[in-house]
């Protein structure tokens, strides 16, 4: 059985969610922010810009794909 915090009836299991949902939007952010980073490439022409943005494009997907398994997580 989790245990309770105060009287508010947040679980130690609630707050292990929330802290996993944090952490998968948090790692979306990031990932964006790489490829913000890679903007600039794009002075180099569309091709230079398109790789860059196309090598982050992996980590952008696996942040998603986290995310969208602890939104699963958060409502079950």
């Amino acid at each position: 059985m989790a245990n309770r915090h105060d009287n508010t009836g947040i679980t130690d299991d609630d707050i292990a969610r929330t802290n996993k949902y944090k952490n998968a939007l948090d790692a979306l952010k990031n990932s964006i922010n790489g490829v913000n980073s890679k903007l600039p490439e794009f002075a180099d022409g569309l091709q230079a810009g398109l790789k860059a943005i196309g090598e982050k494009q992996p980590e952008v997907v696996d942040a998603l794909v986290k995310l969208n398994t602890q939104n699963r997580r958060l409502w079950v």
